[in-house]
């Protein structure tokens, strides 16, 4: 039998209410300044102040850092850095979507490297952590608050990088995803989905990570069109919270593949959130996977989305019939395609060099060249 490696780093408090507990958590790590890591509208409506008032409940100063935007800019998390020596900061508490704890890891990476910019340390494990880092997500979706990658936008490249910080707890409060729209429900939640399907069908079994993401398409197929349709359903919040922590799980487990490296280059190049480009790129996962890589990988996503077949199904044919389900699950969600959000086949064919830098494109099966990738590019486009 193989030997495999799983996730066990960081410690997850999960629950309604959860959230509460920041202020005593971090206290008991032995920290005095915190930095709240987060975005000003996090602060505006009212989400990320929940996390402050318990912090400050227990005594602690309390810095905020509301600069997190989309993509999360190497400059902001350099000047984030910054933000930590002039406060003296030992703790910092990241709340917010995949970008604003992304941001944060970052921070954590230039200070424990004793450096001042992210740029540096783009291609490194982790080899020091002399910041304590809790993270808590407002999104379900990047499952970034238990998973080592940092995803940055490279201001000057217009890239996106993986370098590696773990957070040291993190803390899953459906509470806060309460407030999330329509819209970013469904793409966050498209992007749960991504993680798990494209951890099956990459080149990288784990036992491990395989348990996580089956249960993750599981929930994700019953209770995010209920969260999408019935915002404040407080069942449909919690199960879509507990999916992406545990979709993470399975992402760090497993890694993903191609279609995050749409995700991420198309992403980089058009501004588009993360969650709209893994929901694009989802169906082509399937169809390149059948076609690269192994049948009984397609067999497992089928089973966890309960699609019958037996010994005679083409493995080819299941796999279009599961991206047709992801497409329906798309229009259904109010999700607009790639044409239908202005984009141009070519638009998207832009990014193809761009995937052999990306982070996720080693784990697709087979050996993909630029002929697979134009391939899987125009599937993708056409699809939906």
């Amino acid at each position: 039998m193989a030997v495999y490696e799983w996730n066990t780093f960081c410690p997850t408090l999960f629950g309604k209410g959860a959230s509460k507990e920041t202020g005593k958590r971090v206290k008991a790590m032995g920290a005095h300044n915190v930095m709240v890591c987060t975005e000003a509208a996090l602060m505006e409506f009212g989400v990320a102040t929940q996390v402050v008032d318990v912090l400050k409940e227990e005594g602690l100063d309390v810095f905020i850092f509301d600069k997190c935007t989309a993509d999360a800019p190497s400059t902001t998390c350099d000047e984030g850095a910054a933000f930590v020596r002039e406060h003296d900061i030992d703790a910092i508490v990241a709340v917010g979507g995949g970008s604003s704890l992304d941001t944060a890891k970052a921070i954590g990476i230039i200070i424990s490297q004793h450096g001042t910019t992210i740029r540096d340390y783009y291609n490194m494990e982790e080899d020091a952590h002399e910041i304590i880092l809790i993270t808590l997500s407002t999104t379900s979706g990047t499952g970034s608050e238990n998973s080592k990658w940092c995803v940055i936008g490279d201001v000057e490249t217009g890239r996106k990088r993986m370098p590696v910080y773990k957070p040291d707890l993190a803390i899953v409060d459906p509470v806060l995803t309460y407030t999330v729209p329509a819209g970013p429900t469904a793409a966050t939640g498209m992007d749960v989905l991504a993680h798990a399907v494209e951890g099956l069908t990459n080149r990288n079994y784990n036992p491990y990570g395989y348990i996580f993401a089956k249960e993750a398409i599981r929930l994700v197929m019953k209770y995010l069109p209920i969260a999408v349709a019935e915002p404040k359903n407080e069942e449909a919040r919690a199960q879509m919270a507990f999916a992406s922590n545990i979709a993470g799980l399975a992402m760090t487990a497993l890694g993903c593949s191609i279609g995050h490296s749409f995700a991420q280059t198309f992403g980089a190049m058009k501004h588009v959130a993360h969650g709209l480009g893994c929901a694009w790129g989802l169906p082509g996962v399937m169809v390149y996977s059948a076609k690269y890589g192994e049948a009984d990988n397609i067999k497992t996503v089928a089973d966890a989305m309960d699609i019958a077949y037996d010994e005679n199904t083409d493995v080819a044919a299941l796999a279009e019939q599961i991206a047709g389900v992801f497409i329906q699950m798309m229009k259904d969600l109010g999700i607009k395609s790639i044409k239908d959000s202005g984009y141009s086949l070519e638009d998207c064919m832009e990014s193809a060099e761009m995937f052999f830098d990306d982070g996720a494109f080693g784990n697709s099966p087979g050996e993909p060249g630029m002929k697979e990738i134009k391939e899987y590019i125009e599937y993708t486009y056409q699809a939906y």
